[in-house]
């Protein structure tokens, strides 16, 4: 994954998912696989109010177009906390690969995801359909 810049979380963001992972934590006999690298994310991010998070920054719940390369094909996703993941609805969950890599994503960035029998894939993120913020869904 390959970003350029700073990492910029909600703090609501930032307090459920450190709550989400703590959880899920407690729960498992053994660590979730994208456990650490998600708590890695959350240490390295800078955290700031939701009112002042850009509208086109990846946040929970945003409803994303990816475009691969060099195929050029779309694939809308929504980034969801691990306990709402639906692959048949398109809803990956942010302890996936590509889930770490769209959080905290803006509109016009290159990701770079190891997609599970396909190898490492380069994305962009073409749109931000949804973002929760944007709409004043601070209860997303």
């Amino acid at each position: 994954m390959s970003k350029t810049h700073e990492i910029r979380l909600t703090q609501l963001d930032s307090v459920r998912l450190e709550s989400a992972l703590m959880e899920i934590l407690r729960t498992s006999r053994t660590e979730p696989q994208g456990a650490a690298e998600l708590e890695a994310l959350l240490d390295a991010a800078a955290i700031v109010p939701p009112d002042t998070i850009g509208p086109t920054v990846v946040t929970m719940n945003s409803t994303v177009v990816l475009e691969a390369r060099p195929s050029g094909e779309q694939t809308t996703l929504t980034l969801v906390y691990p306990k709402d993941a639906a692959a048949e609805r398109s809803r990956v969950s942010v302890l996936s690969p590509m889930g770490r890599a769209l959080l905290g994503a803006r509109v016009g960035d290159m990701i770079h995801v190891v997609v599970p029998a396909y190898g490492e894939r380069q994305f962009v993120v073409a749109a931000l359909t949804f973002q929760p913020e944007a709409s004043g869904r601070l209860d997303l």
